[in-house]
């Protein structure tokens, strides 16, 4: 019996002290996961938008921006390519076929589709770095807008009234337009405009064929002017 509870007690004392052996490991194995767990999130990331530096001249002469295109980047500016280059606005005016309405419709129409390819974006990914949305936004908001501030509102008022009066109904829209009394000054802008969105459409090529780890810059000669507040 002695050598029965002597053999008990040695065998409580083996598990004991493999049950302390478990907690210390389970505990240190907790320790090294809490430690390198940061660093794997961070390797995720980093890997998922992978970067490369590119230097781009914003079109409408406002200036250079440099920032690390993404992976995220390729994708939001393949998507703002096809929206330019299956519409009007970034085609060069046709006097002859085109309808300047029907222009600054498709103008206007950039507006929330870039609204909506932005919004697909994480917000982490925004916070983060400086992306592809600082060139759209200021495209829009410094390049596009002033065109249809100074010229929608003018022309399309005295669209509207042209277009119901008797005189004019028997007219083609394209002859109608031309007797808007400020027409060749409008067209002149437009066309300029349209100009600086083929080259936005170029950029955002340029941006999607960037390869990650590849310094690429593209610089036109323009005046440097200081960056406005979107």
């Amino acid at each position: 019996m002695p050598n029965t509870f002597a053999l008990i007690e040695n065998l409580s004392i083996v598990i004991n002290t493999a049950l302390k052996v478990v907690s210390l490991g389970a505990f240190w194995l907790g320790m090294c996961i809490g430690a390198t767990l940061p660093i794997c999130v961070w390797f995720i990331v980093n890997k998922r938008y992978k970067k490369s530096k590119i230097t781009l001249n914003i079109p409408f002469g406002l200036g250079n921006i440099v920032y690390d295109a993404s992976d995220q980047d390729r994708v939001l500016a393949w998507k703002m390519y096809v929206q330019l280059k299956t519409r009007k606005a970034a085609l060069l005016f046709d006097e002859t076929h085109d309808i300047i309405s029907q222009v600054y419709d498709s103008l206007h129409e950039i507006f929330p589709l870039t609204r909506d390819i932005l919004s697909e974006c994480c917000p982490h990914y925004l916070e983060t770095q400086k992306s592809i949305s600082d060139f759209v936004l200021r495209v829009l908001n410094d390049g596009i807008r002033p065109h249809l501030t100074q010229w929608h509102p003018l022309f399309r008022t005295w669209w509207e009234r042209a277009l119901i009066s008797a005189e004019n109904l028997e007219k083609a829209p394209q002859d109608l337009q031309r007797e808007f009394p400020q027409y060749q000054d409008l067209v002149a802008d437009l066309k300029k405009m349209n100009n600086e969105l083929i080259k936005y459409a170029e950029d955002l090529v340029d941006i999607v064929q960037t390869k990650p780890g590849l310094v690429k810059a593209k610089i036109r000669a323009v005046q440097i002017v200081p960056e406005q507040p979107i």
